[in-house]
């Protein structure tokens, strides 16, 4: 109870208020930060159920406390109760409230995986706290989807529910047109002033950039802040260091990363959702990896959380720099028949994250409740 005063008093004094009861609405966006959904769903058909303190409804709170119900999860039944939806979506899949919304309100749930998930952090490295013993029992959602198997797995043990693995939903909007694709290398950087995160990935950029030339291909580099300009001065000036601006930084600010790279024939990267995102829609993408023993961003190496191993065809990770092994990756990445890459690859690729173009198993669920 006081736990939950205090919360609330944390909530009063940074919201924003709104007296006027939620609109009725055939869905419900909890979390209303990110809504990836409105590539299928109207923007007037959601009524968004805010979680961050970003917006308490006033006439909510007063049923809550008129009927001694303090809790936050009593504050979104309440909210679910009015607006009375055909469905509740949510773009997160670490919030434990939206586990117990189905059950609480008997209005369905669907929930998306939001980024990608290793032993190192958040859900799944602090899974006793998230899913406490026997959680499957009182979890419940009905749709969840997820980014290959392995996660998959891990939630299905702890929530109930229709689980799928369809990959990213953001990611599997598009796909290559591969005749219409730039016979070039871009770099997405991961860059960052946290030193741990962009450990040696200068140096991994120059090794590929030597072979980029000795090969006459065309090196690029996708700034990790290129849509904050104080921050992409700073990672420019990173990579000029030892590149010495033979390389083009891609800026275009207007369009996603995404839209950006499927354009470009050979993708390289040190470690990143995106670049497995790349990989899933049968872009040719290699992962070098060199980082310090003790640095924990070594446990985000590609295929960690899989259990794939430090080096296969298109990958490697290792504590000390192998020219070599980086040579090796390029070669296969830039030099190997379409064909004969996605034969080779699909195992690891489908490992990591799963594609379904256009969202087709969202949709077909989707169309009940539209």
């Amino acid at each position: 109870m006081v736990k939950n005063l205090i919360i609330f008093f944390k909530y009063f004094l940074k919201a924003k208020w709104t007296i006027k009861l939620p609109k009725k609405n055939k869905f419900i966006l909890f979390d209303g930060i990110y809504n990836p959904f409105l590539k299928y769903i109207k923007k007037k058909d959601f009524t968004i159920l805010y979680r961050r303190g970003e917006e308490i409804n006033f006439s909510i709170l007063l049923k809550c406390l008129l009927k001694l119900k303090f809790t936050t999860l009593d504050y979104c039944s309440e909210f679910i109760k009015h607006v009375s939806p055909r469905l509740i979506l949510t773009a997160y899949d670490y919030h434990t409230i939206f586990y117990k919304l189905s059950k609480k309100t008997g209005i369905k749930t669907l929930m998306l995986q939001k980024g990608k998930r290793s032993e190192n952090e958040g859900i799944i490295k602090f899974r006793e706290f998230y899913f406490p013993k026997d959680s499957k029992k009182k979890n419940f959602v009905d749709y969840m989807f997820f980014y290959n198997k392995t996660v998959k797995k891990f939630y299905s043990k702890r929530i109930a529910g229709n689980s799928f693995d369809i990959g990213s939903f953001e990611n599997n909007f598009n796909k290559p047109d591969l005749k219409k694709q730039r016979k070039e290398i871009v770099f997405i950087s991961n860059y960052s002033p946290d030193q741990n995160k962009c450990e040696n990935e200068n140096i991994v950029a120059f090794h590929l950039h030597a072979f980029a030339k000795k090969n006459n291909i065309k090196f690029n580099i996708l700034p990790r802040f290129r849509k904050l300009p104080h921050l992409l001065d700073k990672e420019k000036i990173y990579y000029n260091k030892i590149l010495k601006n033979n390389f083009k930084f891609i800026v275009n600010k207007n369009s996603s990363s995404y839209d950006l790279l499927i354009n470009y024939k050979y993708i390289f990267s040190t470690y990143s959702t995106l670049s497995i995102e790349c990989l899933a829609k049968g872009l040719r993408v290699g992962f070098v990896m060199f980082k310090s023993k003790k640095n924990p961003i070594f446990k985000y190496k590609f295929g960690a959380y899989e259990n794939l191993p430090n080096k296969g065809l298109f990958w490697c990770a290792s504590n000390k720099l192998d020219v070599q092994e980086i040579g090796r990756v390029f070669n296969f990445v830039t030099k190997t028949k379409y064909n004969t890459w996605i034969k080779k690859t699909d195992y690891y690729t489908k490992k990591n994250m799963s594609f379904d173009y256009k969202n087709k198993i969202f949709r077909e669920i989707i169309k009940k409740y539209q």
